[in-house]
């Protein structure tokens, strides 16, 4: 089905906008990448007198950038088949999802130019860090291509990817309440961190595909379940507050260009006492993402049971699931 067959005749225009606003901008960037490479192919040919030398040095170079990128929106494309911009032809639910990104959670009312800064912004940051080479090595059967960094990362901060809702939603369930207690931060450079959380977000991608490819139905958001926990024990020994400044700069440097993912948050175990860190967490959140938390004090086993099928629920919340979901180890 069309996944944006509800938008009336308003969002239809602003979305047509957007696009021919943001085809100018890729246009412009294909012709700029275009005469840099052919500014290249010129410094070579004064180098070098040699024409059958020079036939042969074309031969061997890479084709030119914009003659590599496709006419249409591709899942995947060779980080160096991208102008330094990152900029790519994209569909209109990509497109509608950064307009949504900046639109008013009260008014409803649009706000393109901002929505275009942060999707160009985006697209640079993920060709400056390769995300879709990471979608590649995600695809990957071999676990080789994770790498290690990423992996032992992913050992102190455990999350899963549980099963899907009963809206075909990929499910994630985290133990953010240990990885508050554990105080890990300090256990890899912020770059480690930064790289597991961008394999994190990508893999968003790569389970609403999945979903979306086994169901024969659009899936563009994911579910968030987070076990607090841990958090109490992790106020009293203070190593919460090496964890929330890196959560904050993780927010700040990379979610910030992944918006409107995620269709609603719950975190559950959450104390009393752990209101005022949450607060301290809220406040960093972009507005439109603290809008779908729910927080309960216990396991809300009959909100998991609206949410999903009791084979998706992890056994030790009331479920059926016994998927492995370990604890957080020791760095």
């Amino acid at each position: 089905g069309d996944p944006l067959a509800a938008l009336n005749d308003h969002e239809r225009r602003v979305l047509a906008a957007f696009r021919e606003r943001y085809e100018f901008h890729l246009k412009t960037a294909v012709r700029d990448s275009a005469d840099a490479n052919d500014g290249d192919n010129d410094d070579e040919e004064k180098k070098d007198s040699s024409s059958s030398h020079q036939q042969s040095s074309n031969d061997d170079h890479e084709p030119t950038k914009p003659n590599s990128l496709p006419l249409q929106p591709t899942y995947t494309l060779p980080p160096s088949s991208l102008p330094p911009s990152g900029l790519r032809p994209l569909d209109d639910v990509t497109l509608y999802r950064y307009l949504l990104s900046d639109r008013h959670h009260k008014h409803l009312t649009f706000h393109p130019e901002t929505s275009l800064q942060r999707l160009l912004s985006a697209l640079r940051f993920r060709q400056t860090h390769q995300a879709d080479l990471i979608v590649r090595n995600l695809a990957s059967s071999s676990p080789t291509d994770i790498p290690p960094s990423v992996l032992r990362c992913q050992t102190l901060r455990i999350a899963i990817w549980a099963g899907r809702d009963r809206h075909h939603r990929p499910v994630v369930f985290e133990r953010l309440g240990q990885f508050f207690q554990k105080g890990h931060a300090s256990a890899a450079t912020f770059e480690e961190w930064m790289e597991s959380y961008l394999y994190f977000l990508e893999r968003h991608f790569v389970e609403m595909r999945r979903a979306a490819e086994a169901t024969g139905r659009p899936v563009q958001r994911i579910v968030y379940f987070a076990d607090f926990q841990g958090v109490v024990s992790s106020i009293l020994n203070r190593k919460i507050w090496t964890i929330v400044p890196l959560l904050k700069h993780l927010v700040r440097t990379v979610e910030c260009h992944y918006p409107e993912i995620v269709d609603h948050i719950i975190l559950f175990n959450v104390p009393r006492m752990a209101s005022a860190a949450y607060n301290v967490v809220k406040g960093f959140l972009d507005p439109v993402t603290a809008e779908k938390i729910e927080l309960f004090a216990g396991v809300p086993l009959e909100r998991f049971r609206e949410c999903m099928g009791e084979e998706v629920i992890p056994k030790e919340y009331g479920g059926r699931n016994e998927m492995e979901y370990p604890q957080t180890g020791d760095a």
